[in-house]
């Protein structure tokens, strides 16, 4: 998120691991654009994509055009 946002980022794209195991509500997310600034809450947790407990999904960070 640092790197991304000190380059001009002001969201990404929620990836899964597109398997099995991927949680519901984390499936819901696939390819849906987030702001760093507004991470969702799922599971009544917030947190960005990755960063919530046993999460193995990733943000594609959104960079600005140059």
């Amino acid at each position: 998120q640092a790197r991304a946002t000190s380059i001009g980022s002001e969201g990404y794209i929620w990836r899964t691991a597109k398997d099995a195991q991927v949680r519901p509500s984390h499936k819901r997310m696939e390819g849906k654009r987030v702001l760093w600034s507004d991470p969702p809450v799922l599971d009544n947790l917030q947190g960005h994509a990755g960063a919530l407990p046993n999460c193995r999904c990733y943000a594609e960070p959104i960079i600005p055009n140059a």
